[in-house]
Parts: C-alpha cells; structure tokens; sequence
C-alpha cells in the first residue's frame, strides 16, 4: 500500500491536518509531514512541541503565525521554523482557507497546549 493510500486525516474547529507521512505510517520515519489547511478568521490552539522542531511552508493564504511571544505575517511561498519546546498557534488572515505544508524533526510527536 502506497503512504498516500495510509495518511491520516483530522479536523478540529476550522483546522485539518492530513498526515502525509509519521511513523504510524512508516516505521521509522523518524519525520512528520503533513499538509494544514485552515479557514478563514480561524485561530489555531497553542500549543508547543519538546521534542522537535517545526518548519512551516505556507502554500496559498496568508496566516498571522505566533512564535513565542511574536506574531509574523507569512503569505505563499514564506516559510518558518518553530524551534523545539516553542508556543505556537496560526491563524489565517484571509478571506480564503489558507494551506500550508508541515515538517516535523520527529516521526512521532508531543503536543502540548
């Protein structure tokens, strides 16, 4: 079976994550990657994640993301890391659903709130 055919998909409050790849869908991978969409006027819950870094490539949209205590405006094509143990939440800026890709330095991940 294809990882594609595996990936997993959860919604919560305007938020989607489909999984594209963790080690719940191989073994080992020892990478999370998944692709985040998130509808309009829509904040994201903070949350943080001690064992690994985040990397955030916004795809369509724009999307106010908090960094510890900043907030940065990002807009297709900008990408940022959230370092590892850092408070973070986004929330789309447009009118549109924004969509965004994740990469995670781990293939299976703490979320904290």
């Amino acid at each position: 079976m294809s990882a594609q055919a595996k990936s997993d998909t959860s919604t919560s409050s305007g938020v989607t994550m489909t999984w594209l790849m963790e080690d719940a869908i191989e073994p080992g991978a020892d990478v999370s990657l998944a692709k985040m969409t998130i509808d309009p006027a829509i904040i994201s819950e903070a949350h943080h994640h001690p064992d690994c870094t985040e990397a955030i490539h916004v795809l369509s949209g724009t999307i106010l993301q908090r960094r510890g205590e900043a907030w940065i405006e990002l807009a297709a094509g900008d990408t940022l890391l959230i370092p590892a143990g850092v408070v973070h939440q986004t929330r789309n800026l447009g009118s549109q659903t924004a969509v965004m890709m994740i990469a995670y330095s781990s293939g299976l991940r703490v979320y904290r709130t």
